[in-house]
């Protein structure tokens, strides 16, 4: 009997059979209608865990599938995929209105041709991140990025999607919304009193013991960091780096230091093991003495608590010397660079300014003489911008900053963190490693608004114009919202074990605190554009008028206002910052040239190439415009250094979450004592809480290839 006698009938008609079907998973099936149902059922379990509205019950399943199953037999075909009949799926949800059952239900993914774009290095997002690397594992975290970034935006409220992609806000790190935390700064001393549990479980990973001696302490430093980056997005970092690693130091001749220094950043600069195949984002505060704050407190280290009951009282201030050479030899492997005399990128350092190290400790430095003092250190770190731009400055010399009274720090790509008595009811049991009480600060999730379109909005009402930014730190705030279910979620699931992890105590035996305190990490709102806000709804830019400046400060003062009420509001932390939103600034730009409601306002304040992106704005939307980041004076504007900072010094105090001050040195290398003089002018006058020199620096890629494929040249160059 041939295949075409074998068909069914139905009332006399012949009906296709319906083909088998290519699975996903490598297999072929028959068909089974029953399997359609069945998925349908458990996945739209997902409206209601993400946007709280009832799932698909079985009858309406059972409708649906029915619907899919006429389709497909229609179409007489002999096999088809899994892919093909979800496509169809989603069609009928879509035709009855269904479109959250459609978002938890439809795939992630890319195209075929998108996906050899990655590949060779092209394509979704190819320039967007200078810290990668081309390699293979950069395309894979590509492809996953991609993918990671679609699934997210379906499975967040559409009107909370539809306000990322229209631009009027960017969630950072989208790719990493549903996993992970943004950013951490570190307490040594945890790791020095609890040992080394890269995987958080010790399951996969061997579990190491306090270090016992230096070299030891610092590959437990470079790989806690490696580790943490599997469970943080951004940026990890260690306050206080060296007084808490100076105890192991003790007695230590200065070369001996200078090696393990110089084996802690090359440790930093050489593993490519951070997502996607790149070094640790990494940065360390180094303070060039011991800070007032920790002298006096026990020591933490060879697992245990130097407080007299776990061993002999031993404080941190008695390791001056050693914090003082550690910070020289710091200094001094930053400056020779690497083999071929390139700047490390990694670890930043952090510098100290701190009130505690403005006058010299005379009697120390007379008992001591062949120390270097404090200034002799700070001028090392001015040797090093003055040459790689490589130091950022961390001024906590202002009032708000704490003076020196609390712990704080900036970290990553200058969020700042702080903890102070009036914040932390536990804060003397933190400086005394109580119980294993430990410092733990950092973000879960950041958040940059549009403010030009704020102003767009407003029409030149100044209330109006809060009232938009206020509504824009509203959304912002049901984004962290989603964060925080989702992460609840992941810790149930303890899908974040390193940050989890709970060693063994070395004393007790018992379960150990807590590494990362989840509770404590702060939600930050950025701002983008409000040099070109003011300008649209002042007639001027920050820096060219009373009035646009004013109207700044009002604006981030309305903003910062606003995130305490909100923060009180909600349970939850907001902080106000400068984000490092480079590419989000172009990519506001854009948005709002390419809508019709605001194109001609954006054009009228943009920064940038206008007529070029015009022009441009049909064929790719890397379009040369701008908006100027966070409450910074326009890059391009033709202003002195003096009223940069003038301008921009106001704002630290209120845009709390983090600021930068940008001193821009072109290719010139200017006196490190020059240098010295304005930093301390600036850190003594102003409220500038963090900032840095930058060079323009430029690596000859002929002088590496001829040093690759010349033996004779290699060898002249490295004479």
């Amino acid at each position: 009997m041939d295949r075409q006698s074998k068909q069914a009938t139905l009332d006399g008609v012949f009906v296709p059979p319906l083909p088998k079907v290519r699975s996903t998973e490598g297999h072929i099936f028959e068909w089974d209608r029953a399997k359609i149902v069945a998925q349908i059922e458990n996945e739209t379990r997902l409206v209601e865990h993400f946007y709280g509205y009832a799932p698909a019950t079985k009858e309406q399943a059972d409708e649906i599938a029915k619907a899919v199953e006429e389709r497909i037999r229609k179409l007489g075909l002999r096999f088809l995929s899994g892919a093909l009949i979800r496509e169809i799926v989603n069609m009928v949800f879509l035709e009855r209105g269904m479109v959250e059952y459609r978002n938890v239900c439809t795939r992630v993914g890319t195209p075929v041709y998108d996906a050899h774009l990655i590949d060779v290095g092209r394509g979704f997002e190819a320039h967007d991140n200078a810290n990668l690397q081309e390699n293979a594992e950069t395309s894979h975290k590509k492809k996953a990025d991609k993918i990671s970034k679609e699934q997210y935006l379906l499975q967040l409220p559409p009107d909370l999607a539809d306000r990322h992609l229209a631009g009027d806000l960017h969630i950072h790190d989208l790719e990493y919304f549903g996993t992970r935390p943004f950013c951490q700064d570190w307490d040594l001393r945890y790791f020095f009193y609890y040992g080394l549990m890269p995987d958080g479980n010790g399951t996969k990973a061997s579990v190491a013991g306090p270090a016992r001696r230096a070299e030891v302490a610092v590959l437990h430093a470079v790989k806690a960091l490696g580790s943490a980056q599997t469970n943080f997005a951004g940026g990890q970092g260690y306050y206080n780096f060296l007084t808490f690693m100076a105890p192991y130091f003790e007695g230590m001749e200065y070369g001996e230091m200078r090696q393990l220094m110089q084996m802690f950043v090359y440790e930093m600069t050489q593993m490519m093991v951070a997502r996607g195949g790149q070094l640790v984002f990494s940065s360390v505060q180094l303070s060039p003495g011991v800070p007032t704050l920790w002298r006096e407190k026990p020591c933490v280290f060879k697992g245990k608590v130097w407080d007299g009951r776990q061993a002999p009282l031993r404080t941190y201030g008695e390791f001056e010397r050693e914090v003082r050479l550690l910070f020289k030899a710091m200094m001094e492997v930053m400056l020779e660079g690497d083999y071929w005399g390139k700047p490390f990128s990694f670890p930043k350092p952090e510098i100290s300014i701190e009130p505690d190290f403005m006058e010299e400790d005379e009697a120390f430095n007379r008992t001591h003489p062949d120390l270097p003092s404090y200034q002799d250190l700070y001028l090392l770190t001015f040797e090093l911008a003055s040459k790689f731009g490589t130091p950022y400055y961390d001024n906590q010399l202002p009032p708000y900053r704490g003076a020196g009274k609390g712990i704080s720090c900036y970290q990553c790509c200058a969020y700042q963190f702080s903890s102070t008595y009036e914040k932390d009811d536990h804060f003397e049991e933190k400086l005394y490693f109580k119980d294993g009480s430990h410092f733990s600060m950092g973000s879960w999730e950041v958040v940059s608004v549009n403010c030009p379109r704020a102003a767009f909005k407003a029409e030149g009402e100044d209330e109006r114009l809060f009232a938009e930014l206020r509504a824009l730190m509203d959304v912002a705030v049901e984004v962290f919202k989603v964060k925080r279910r989702w992460m609840e979620t992941i810790r149930t699931n303890g899908r974040m074990p390193f940050a989890m992890q709970r060693p063994k105590d070395p004393q007790t035996g018992e379960r150990g605190a807590v590494a990362v305190d989840l509770e404590s990490l702060v939600y930050t709102i950025g701002v983008v554009g409000v040099n070109e806000m003011v300008q649209y709804h002042t007639g001027h830019q920050i820096h060219e008028s009373k009035a646009a400046f004013k109207m700044a400060v009002r604006a981030m003062t309305e903003m910062e206002l606003y995130a305490r009420t909100l923060s009180e509001k909600n349970g939850m932390t907001i902080a106000l910052a400068r984000t490092p939103a480079e590419t989000t600034g172009q990519r506001f730009a854009v948005a709002d040239m390419l809508d019709d409601q605001f194109r001609e306002a954006a054009l009228g304040v943009m920064q940038g190439d206008a007529e070029t992106a015009v022009a441009d704005c049909g064929t790719t939307r890397d379009l040369p415009v701008y908006y100027t980041n966070g409450t910074h004076v326009s890059p391009g504007a033709d202003v002195p250094l003096t009223k940069r900072m003038e301008v921009e010094h106001v704002f630290f105090p209120i845009v709390d979450g983090g600021n930068i001050f940008h001193i821009w040195l072109g290719e010139a290398r200017p006196d490190p004592r020059g240098l010295y003089d304005m930093a301390m002018n600036l850190c003594k006058k102003t409220q500038i809480g963090y900032f840095a020199f930058t060079r323009d620096l430029t690596v000859s890629l002929k002088r590496f290839k001829e040093y690759h494929g010349d033996p004779q040249v290699r060898g002249k160059l490295e004479a």
